[in-house]
């Protein structure tokens, strides 16, 4: 089974085989358009929409802290997530570099839909560009200066 994320859908190269989504990717095209015709389409071809058990929401979601990628990613993507790791036979489809590396963390199979994809896994941090003190994911701003903060590959 291929488990897409909006990207994907969007690209029409998912075809062929078993396909899945989320709502939340549902819920992201709006009535009329080419976007929500790509989603008719997938809709035509078999596209099953589907939840993901909460076991693996959260498996997710510590592998996303893990990573540092938590704050990088949406409901909707940790939804794409927990959907293909509750999956033995799942390989997600996505563009989106976060969700790859949380998908490696997880030993989750995935393909990217135009990108390359990532070719290493990476921890992120959070560190304030102004005092370079360390802060806590999805932190806009630092609790000792104010400064705001960024995202640092880690390892």
């Amino acid at each position: 089974m291929r488990v897409l994320d909006t990207s994907a859908i969007l690209s029409g190269r998912w075809q062929g085989g078993t396909v899945a989504t989320v709502p939340g990717v549902i819920d992201e095209f709006e009535e009329g358009g080419h976007s929500y015709r790509m989603l008719q389409y997938a809709r035509e071809a078999g596209l099953a929409v589907m939840l993901p058990p909460d076991e693996a929401l959260e498996r997710v979601r510590d592998a996303a802290r893990r990573t540092g990628d938590l704050a990088a990613l949406s409901g909707t993507d940790v939804e794409v997530l927990a959907l293909a790791a509750s999956r033995d036979d799942a390989v997600m489809v996505t563009d989106d570099y976060a969700m790859q590396n949380v998908a490696r963390e997880l030993d989750v199979r995935y393909e990217p839909v135009v990108q390359e994809g990532i070719r290493e896994q990476f921890t992120w941090r959070y560190r304030c560009r102004s005092c370079g003190r360390w802060a806590d994911a999805g932190s806009e701003q630092c609790p000792v200066c104010g400064g705001p903060i960024r995202r640092v590959r880690w390892k």
